[in-house]
């Protein structure tokens, strides 16, 4: 069962890594407008934060893993949409936001399905859930490397029409392969609304390491993104080597890998509390390296620190997550965790950008640097964070 829902979740992000690749060039090459990749995604960004708000009401209502099957069946005729669009009028700026606008609807309440999932998963397995959680964020760190170098590789050789057929073959096998799931296993918990939010809402102020883990998560994004995004690339693209940018991303997923498969490994021996700290100051470490824009070679070092602190505490978070939130809500606090970090990302990178037009790429990086200590120093101070291990009892699991 466990090597089942990993393949599935692992075959879904690698047709969006895919389509991360081929999508932007199939715009380009038929709209011609270097600016309609950006108004796509401006247009697609209000529907994915609604769909992770409403989604996490759906998954509830439903059921996490028909949700999960639902939502990679219609991301998959969403992609498919596409070359037969292209096939029969040709494709335009229009048709790439109106199918846009649907691949997001249909992706953000699918994330959410698969990470609600997991702690199901690992019950009805009997495989504790820092081993899951480890090995799932293990195997998405390989597929984010795998899934953009097979898509350049196939835009070589092929029309990237023709590659966008991967990405939907690969989420209808994603949705085949949750649909071998038993029934049981993460089935509907509620007749709630897909807007009843009230009981989320209660869960998360009533569960103070979970609106702990909520801002500190939102932080922590509001921090990378900028630097990742928008600060690193733009020292790099004045410095005329925009190859060190792929190499520090994939720096950065290779330790993620080696960091979350290590957790996988150790986790249930080690103190939460413990791994926890450790690798958010290896993170830390890596963040402020990079920030201070140093030559090539330290650049990769902290992009591997970097990963080597952020994968273990990804499936920290996880299992935190998986723990602590009643069964009947899961879906919605997860949504609404989803949404909080789907919003600041690009608030994060348009203040980033201000301020590099106003102070330079050096000021604005060290700036991303004290917002993450501050986070850090947050985390690492919080009253709720300083007991991780697990508890008989749940906080807030009667108020649904």
């Amino acid at each position: 069962m466990v090597v089942r829902y990993l393949l599935a979740d692992a075959l879904s992000l690698f047709g969006n890594a895919v389509a991360g690749v081929a999508l932007p060039w199939l715009v380009l090459v038929r709209t011609g407008d270097a600016a309609a990749a950006g108004i796509i995604a401006a247009a697609a960004a209000l529907p994915m934060l609604l769909a992770a708000v409403v989604g996490g009401g759906v998954v509830d209502r439903f059921g996490r893993r028909r949700i999960s099957v639902g939502a990679d069946l219609a991301s998959a005729a969403s992609i498919a949409a596409l070359p037969l669009v292209d096939a029969w009028t040709g494709l335009t700026l229009a048709w790439f936001i109106a199918l846009g606008i649907a691949g997001a609807l249909f992706d953000v309440p699918g994330m959410t399905a698969r990470e609600a999932l997991a702690p199901d998963v690992a019950a009805a397995a009997g495989v504790p859930l820092e081993r899951l959680a480890g090995l799932r964020e293990g195997i998405g760190g390989v597929v984010l490397i795998v899934g953009p170098a097979v898509a350049g590789g196939l835009l070589a050789l092929l029309d990237p029409v023709t590659v966008l057929w991967t990405t939907a073959a690969c989420s209808a096998l994603a949705a085949a392969v949750t649909a071998t799931l038993p029934a049981g296993v993460g089935a509907a918990t509620g007749r709630s609304g897909f807007l009843e939010m009230g009981p989320a809402w209660a869960v998360l102020r009533g569960d103070r390491l979970l609106l702990t883990i909520t801002l500190i998560s939102v932080g922590a994004v509001a921090a990378i993104a900028p630097l990742q995004g928008l600060v690193l690339p733009v020292h790099l693209v004045a410095l005329d080597s925009p190859g060190v940018l792929g190499l520090v991303i994939t720096a950065i997923a290779l330790g993620g890998i080696g960091g979350a498969v290590l957790y996988a490994a150790v986790g249930v021996k080690v103190a939460r509390r413990t791994a926890f700290v450790v690798s958010l100051l290896a993170a830390t470490a890596g963040m402020v390296v990079l920030a201070l824009l140093p030559p090539a070679p330290l650049l990769l070092g902290a992009g591997v620190l970097v990963g080597l602190g952020m994968g273990p505490l990804s499936a920290i978070t996880a299992v935190l997550l998986g723990e602590r939130i009643p069964e009947r809500v899961r879906g919605r606090v997860m949504g609404l965790q989803n949404a909080a970090v789907l919003a600041v990302a690009p608030v994060g990178m348009l203040a980033a950008g201000l301020l590099v037009v106003a102070t330079g790429v050096r000021t604005t990086g060290m700036l991303v640097a004290g917002l993450w200590v501050l986070v850090v120093l947050a985390a690492l101070l919080a009253p709720a964070l300083r007991t991780l291990e697990p508890t008989e009892v749940v906080p807030g699991a009667d108020d649904r």
